[in-house]
């Protein structure tokens, strides 16, 4: 499958794992060709692909919510989400927005440029869905570079506190903008 015949997530569940790898460098290299000439962010995205279709193959968007943390690594999930024949308009005006963006799909539940927000977003979405009683997953992903916010320390605190149902995945890759500094970034 080409990675601009992606419509839906739910093409990608039907894959093996031999295809979902042979997929995988298919996008790093779309990611590289298209990223090439809009620019953009490109190392955060070729070190989320499998992640992001590990996420997709798992849960079900856009009825489980994904959160990432900072926005600019979503590019695979706009891919997985039927976006890539739009990637040539990638942070141009009118076109693709470099971050999930709610009025681009339905499969973007929230919009944030960069980093600590992913925690207090997905909080407050399961605290929304348990007052609703309704029933989906709340997924959010934060990177080590991330996790040393202020926002995202005191939404760990809350979390603990309110014991609200939901999924954190912790992309440990030892990457941030700048080198990391303090107690947080020794291993």
């Amino acid at each position: 499958m080409r990675v601009e015949d992606i419509r839906s997530p739910e093409q990608i569940k039907s894959m093996s794992v031999k295809e979902l790898r042979e997929f995988a460098t298919d996008i790093r290299e779309f990611l590289i060709r298209s990223i090439s000439q809009t620019g953009g962010h490109l190392s955060s995205n070729l070190g989320i692909v499998e992640l992001t279709l590990a996420m997709h193959y798992v849960f079900d968007s856009p009825s489980d919510k994904m959160i990432f943390d900072v926005g600019h690594q979503s590019y695979v999930h706009k891919i997985l989400t039927g976006r890539a024949h739009k990637f040539a308009t990638l942070r141009k005006k009118n076109g693709l927005s470099g971050f999930q963006k709610r009025k681009e799909s339905e499969h973007d539940c929230w919009e944030a440029g960069h980093s600590s927000t992913s925690l207090s977003a997905g909080l407050g979405m399961a605290i929304a869905r348990d007052l609703k009683g309704e029933h989906y997953e709340v997924i959010s992903v934060i990177g080590d570079g991330a996790l040393t916010g202020g926002m995202a320390l005191e939404a760990l605190n809350d979390i603990g506190a309110l014991h609200k149902k939901m999924i954190i995945i912790f992309n440990d890759n030892a990457m941030s903008i700048s080198k990391n500094h303090g107690a947080v970034e020794k291993r």
